[in-house]
């Protein structure tokens, strides 16, 4: 629940950045022109306070001076540890942003509430320091959650994911310091309890800054970044590094939990103590009158008109004491880290080496050199050009030109044992380090297909896999051109891809619009042929030019086929006769549907070999493809079969009779999926200005090509030019199976002549499409949906999504149909692919021979 609030705030907030910078910054623009000299006892000054008031005993004075110095030094040291932390996120990016605003931030806003309260505006810097320690690990996370964005669009989804893993621990660790610094306002410590006031008050004015206003300026300075650079595309670091530091958000619950013990119990400590003074009105408020007594001495600069100029250095230096000591530490600190720390840095590396080349060499370091050897073959051929820190187990690696992470140099590797126990232990070897790793792999303790598992990180485990291919099979120079950074592979293991090594970049281009039932769509399309795009393109303009395609569906059904055994054929064929009677179909239908929620059987189609029953199930699907869900289903029905007829066999739940994959008759007959067809009267002066070719022509090529010819060659399902073209690049930028063009690609595409224009239609029997399951859930196939209008399941009428899908896919193949029929009637055909699918010799070599056919064809597709 509390995920949900925080991750609906960072997404409000950055999706309306100037709305609130704008409000915050005029509630802060108010608080600072607040009147606040109404009150006498607020602008009298220090002078008109009583005599006894202006006392300050020098002991308790130089306590405080002292006891302040010290916290404030702390903290500044801490302030130091925390950077340096933060510089191991290798991100100018990150950390640049991060810090400015909370420098910027807590700076500002803390200086507000001290000037808000009639504070003294030194203690702005100690409140400074405070609220950076508590907010600038959690802005810089937040930072990464941004940067992993390309588009406006994943960054204002990146930081709502941010908030919603963020919120609740900085919510909860906000209150923890709250509460515990408030417990200093019991000290006793004048100077103490006054700041802790104002440091309670800080914490909640930069709670509700971070929560706020800071993704918003996260949303809108990227926003303004993006909108520098001529393409729009950000120019912020390597989004790998950003993305494998964003996995150390998890935050540990032993932690949280002590976290909420310690604030119930500090806030009983409160509790009691304001209990224990109510009952003691009188002596109340003499607190109240000694509290503001001390908030209006320390406020007061002593002066005195008749010291001598020698007291009165000696004075200020005593009063300035604690100021002096802080910028010589901060003085101190920034000449260390600018003239000392690299070397530092570098002496530590130097010992770290040489320590490594003084392993021991008992028996355990056997299976360390095995390890370097199994990695010698990769290392020695690539060279490290960038750091990247795995946060999760705090070790520095190097990535090679390849990709690939490697343990740099100053990483000792431990004995074979310390390893094998540690991983035996925690069951996880996540905190080994990859040479570890891998000398486990070869030690066969660990599986390669396990590694994602093992390491807790998919990302590192493609990365170690791909080591392992390259060491073993001399692959090294082919992996290179194999990305694997960047990609959410938890979204793919176990559900899309076993023993992955990376993914193959295939472009996407879009076709469009299309009128589709009244409906404007831009259709995306996965491919890498040349003109394919291009034609569907100028497909889809002359169809919305004449008035768009209409469309239906006719019927859904998906189907698995499998194939029983009876003892003889007498049993068999009155088990066919059994299963034909509409009577015991109720009794298999109520089996099959108490599978799932969607799938209902709507028919079966029995046919007998012999002693064997082949049996096609058919049912709706909702709008999943449903091929698991008919698995399910059908062996369901199968167990209460064979409950009347006890001698069945099962010989496989799959007998080809579905059929799936394959070219089959049965699918262009009975129809497999969505059966959809499309149609459309195109206009002759459409035909003739846009497809460059005539009504008869079209048609005489059409009876021609795709009737004769495709009976000629005895196709089943093939009565058509190229439909499949369309449905393969539809269905792997949609996250289909491509392996079903075979059967979804059946089409028969019809031209005839209708007065003097053209009617074209497409009927597609066995469309086998989904809008859930299977790859539609990934990243980019889930946007190739989503610009369709059909992402996931539709809520209100289930099924509705995916035959929208069939609808716009059959409607985008009459598209492609009457573009490339246009082009062959014309004889552009040719031409056209070897200029938009050659080598640039090639085109050079063509571009004299082109005739002004080829370039209206190419300007039409254009």
């Amino acid at each position: 629940m509390f995920d949900n609030i925080f991750g609906g705030i960072g997404k409000g907030c950055a999706s309306h950045p100037w709305e609130v910078i704008v409000g915050v910054l005029t509630v802060t623009a108010c608080m600072l022109t607040i009147d606040k000299t109404a009150d006498p006892s607020l602008s009298a000054g220090p002078n008109s306070l009583p005599h006894s008031t202006k006392i300050v005993d020098d002991e308790s004075h130089a306590i405080d001076v002292i006891f302040m110095t010290l916290i404030r030094c702390i903290a500044v040291l801490y302030c130091y540890y925390q950077f340096n932390n933060l510089r191991q996120l290798d991100s100018k990016y990150v950390l640049g942003i991060a810090a400015m605003f909370t420098v910027f931030s807590s700076f500002v806003f803390s200086t507000i509430v001290i000037h808000y309260l009639n504070g003294d505006l030194k203690d702005a810097m100690f409140l400074f320091l405070l609220v950076l320690l508590v907010n600038l690990k959690k802005a810089s996370l937040l930072a990464q959650f941004a940067l992993s964005g390309c588009s406006q669009t994943e960054v204002i989804n990146n930081i709502s994911k941010g908030m919603s893993l963020l919120g609740p621990s900085f919510s909860l660790d906000s209150i923890v310091c709250s509460l515990v610094i408030s417990v200093g306002m019991l000290s006793g410590v004048q100077r103490l309890e006054t700041l802790c006031m104002f440091t309670c008050m800080s914490f909640i004015v930069n709670y509700v800054v971070i929560m706020s206003f800071y993704p918003a300026c996260l949303s809108l300075v990227l926003d303004l970044l993006r909108r520098g650079d001529e393409n729009g595309m950000p120019f912020w670091g390597d989004r790998s590094q950003i993305t494998a530091i964003c996995n150390d958000h998890k935050t540990d619950p032993i932690t949280q939990r002590v976290k909420v013990i310690m604030s119930v119990g500090v806030m009983i400590v409160h509790a009691q103590s304001r209990w224990a003074l109510s009952g003691m009105e009188s002596e109340a408020d003499n607190m109240l009158g000694i509290q503001v007594t001390k908030f209006a001495v320390f406020n007061e600069t002593e002066e005195n008109n008749h010291r001598s100029v020698h007291s009165s250095i000696v004075h200020w230096m005593v009063s300035g004491a604690d100021h002096i000591v802080i910028l010589i530490l901060l003085l101190s600190m920034i000449v260390w880290f600018w003239f000392f720390g690299d070397r530092d840095d570098l002496a530590h590396t130097l010992a770290q080496v040489n320590k490594k080349q003084s392993v021991n060499t008992s028996g355990n370091s056997v299976h360390v050199l095995e390890a370097q050897k199994y990695l010698k073959h990769t290392e020695s051929q690539t060279e490290c050009r960038k750091a990247s820190v795995y946060t999760s187990n705090k070790m520095v690696q190097t990535e090679n030109v390849d990709g690939d992470i490697v343990d740099g140099d100053n990483v000792e590797i431990r004995p074979f044992d310390e390893c094998l126990d540690i991983y035996k232990t925690q069951k996880s070897a996540e905190q080994l380090n990859d040479n570890e790793v891998l000398m486990l792999v070869k030690s066969n303790h660990i599986k390669p297909y396990m590694l994602e598992k093992c390491v807790n990180n998919p990302e590192r485990g493609v990365g170690l896999r791909r080591k392992i291919i390259a060491a073993e099979s001399n692959l090294t120079e082919a992996l290179i051109q194999l990305p694997y950074i960047g990609y959410d592979y938890s979204k793919v293991l176990g559900t899309n891809c076993e023993n992955v090594i990376g993914y193959v970049a295939v472009p996407v281009g879009v076709a469009g619009p299309l009128l589709v039932d009244d409906v404007f769509y831009q259709v995306p399309m996965a491919t890498t042929e040349g003109c394919l795009v291009a034609s569907t393109n100028r497909g889809c303009r002359a169809l919305t030019l004449c008035g768009g395609v209409v469309t239906r569906v006719v019927d859904d059904g998906m189907t698995r086929g499998p194939v029983v055994r009876f003892s003889s054929v007498t049993t068999a064929s009155e088990a066919k006769i059994w299963m034909d009677n509409p009577e015991k179909f109720k009794i298999i239908k109520s089996a099959f549907d108490s599978t799932s929620r969607y799938a209902r059987l709507t028919k079966l189609l029995v046919r007998i070999a012999g002693r064997h029953l082949f049996i096609r199930f058919t049912a709706s699907t909702g709008d999943a493809m449903g091929m698991n869900m008919l698995s399910k289903g059908t062996e369901k029905s199968l167990k209460v079969i064979g409950e009347y007829f006890p001698d069945m066999e099962v010989l496989s739940l799959s007998g080809n009779f579905c059929s799936d994959k394959k070219p089959a008759a049965v699918n262009w007959i009975e129809g497999r999926g969505k059966y959809v067809v499309s149609e459309a009267i195109v206009p002759s002066k459409v035909v003739t200005e846009v497809l460059k070719t005539t009504v008869a022509a079209l048609v005489d090529v059409n009876i021609s090509k795709n009737l004769m010819g495709s009976a000629i060659a005895g196709s089943i399902g093939g009565n058509n030019a190229h439909a499949a073209n369309i449905v393969t690049a539809v269905y792997i930028a949609t996250g289909q199976d491509p392996a079903q063009n075979v059967a979804s690609s059946n089409c028969m595409t019809l031209m005839e002549a209708f007065g003097e224009d053209l009617y074209v239609s497409c009927t597609m029997p066995s469309v086998e499409i989904g809008t859930v399951g299977g790859g539609t859930s990934l990243p980019g196939q889930s946007a190739c949906l989503e610009m369709l209008g059909v992402r996931g399941a539709n809520s209100q009428t289930p099924g509705a999504n995916a035959k929208r899908l069939a609808r716009i896919l059959c409607a985008t193949v009459l598209a492609g149909e009457l573009s490339l029929m246009s082009a062959l009637t014309a004889g552009h055909l040719v031409k056209s692919h070897m200029i938009h699918n050659r080598s640039a010799p090639s085109i050079q070599n063509l571009e004299s021979e082109s005739c002004e056919s080829t370039k209206q064809f190419t300007h039409c597709v254009s």
